[in-house]
């Protein structure tokens, strides 16, 4: 009786088998194609993306009624040696950020500090929603500050990181 059923089942399995491949070529073609969207390589300028990102938030913010955010110069360094170090510990984090705020508000004589960090988007519109869509990450950018600075640096596979940093200078 084992020999039977274990006979049945291999013959139910061929049938079913047999019966999930019939899908023409022009099908398993379209499939290949619409599992691959989006996985083609993309080239990002960084700098420009920088640009952008921070004009969408400012845009973000006076569409709040906030006011605009200035560039921060001597804050860039600190958010991109932050940028550089996910890059190579492969990870998105806020590690350091106590002695990474300090270093800026000794810097800039800010009186408060804080960041957004991110990877993998491709646009800066797709990091702006991302970000508003964030509580913790929207409340930054919403923050009562006067100052900001973008970096967006790409790792070895031309995939962004992001760190931006908020400050309040009085």
């Amino acid at each position: 009786m084992k020999k039977f059923s274990g006979t049945t089942l291999v013959i139910l399995f061929l049938l079913v088998i047999s019966s999930c491949s019939k899908s023409s070529t022009e099908e398993l073609e379209q499939l290949y194609t619409e599992a691959n969207l989006g996985n083609e390589k993309v080239t990002i300028d960084p700098v420009q993306m920088e640009e952008d990102l921070v004009l969408l938030i400012n845009q973000h913010r006076n569409s709040l009624g906030l006011n605009t955010l200035a560039n921060s110069a001597p804050a860039y360094k600190y958010a991109e040696a932050h940028t550089d170090y996910m890059i190579a510990h492969n990870i998105l984090s806020h590690d350091n950020f106590d002695s990474r705020a300090s270093q800026v508000a000794e810097e800039t004589n800010a009186i408060s500090v804080s960041e957004n960090v991110a990877r993998y988007y491709i646009s800066a519109e797709k990091t702006l929603e991302a970000w508003v869509e964030s509580d913790s990450h929207r409340e930054a950018m919403e923050g009562d500050f006067t100052h900001t600075t973008l970096s967006i640096q790409l790792d070895k596979d031309g995939r962004p990181y992001f760190t931006q940093i908020f400050i309040k200078v009085p």
